[in-house]
């Protein structure tokens, strides 16, 4: 049998061949690790975005709720504001009422008139009715007597009319009413402000 072996030129040529690397297996590392650093780049930079827009998101929802809360808040005060002038605005319309009516037929409807009175205006606006309403009272007995007094004629009754003092429960009771106008009508200036506040 024979063998063929390959002559010198040709070992010569397989090793040159066997000893060159390939160009494309030599770079193919390097390429591949620049390849995958660019994309994580890009994927942090990707993330880095959606955070910001989350953040810009979360602030804008944050302000949101401040501003609920904010209205929430005011919203609570107004209710609570508009329970605490409901009793003196109940009084005012009373009060307003029994202004409208004068004085009754008899000294004892009388006086038990004025003590409502009184009594209403303590609880609609005692800082500024507290005294005037006081001295309407202070006044009323000199007026009362002369009111259920009979008299001969009435040059009799204007003469103690001045005699007695009865004028200054007139006078006293028209500053009292004007009074009462301008707290109704202050209080009703609030009353529309709360409104306003609850559109």
């Amino acid at each position: 049998m024979l063998l063929l072996l390959p002559g010198p030129g040709t070992l010569a040529a397989d090793t040159s061949t066997a000893g060159a690397a390939d160009p494309g297996l030599v770079t193919s590392e390097p390429v591949s690790e620049e390849a995958s650093t660019a994309e994580l780049r890009a994927q942090l930079d990707d993330l880095t975005l959606r955070y910001d827009e989350l953040l810009a998101d979360h602030t804008s929802l944050q302000q949101a709720v401040d501003d609920l809360s904010s209205q929430r808040d005011e919203l609570a005060r107004s209710l609570g504001h508009l329970d605490e002038i409901y009793a003196p605005l109940e009084a005012d319309r009373q009060l307003l009422f029994e202004l409208r009516k004068g004085l009754p037929e008899t000294r004892l409807e009388a006086e038990a008139q004025l003590e409502r009175m009184r009594s209403l205006a303590l609880t609609a606006d005692p800082a500024r009715l507290g005294q005037l309403v006081d001295r309407v009272g202070e006044a009323a007995p000199a007026f009362l007597e002369w009111r259920f007094t009979e008299y001969a004629s009435d040059a009799e009754a204007a003469q103690a009319y001045l005699d007695s003092g009865a004028g200054a429960f007139d006078t006293t009771l028209g500053e009292f009413r004007n009074e009462v106008l301008m707290s109704v009508a202050n209080r009703l200036d609030g009353l529309l402000t709360v409104i306003d506040r609850l559109r």
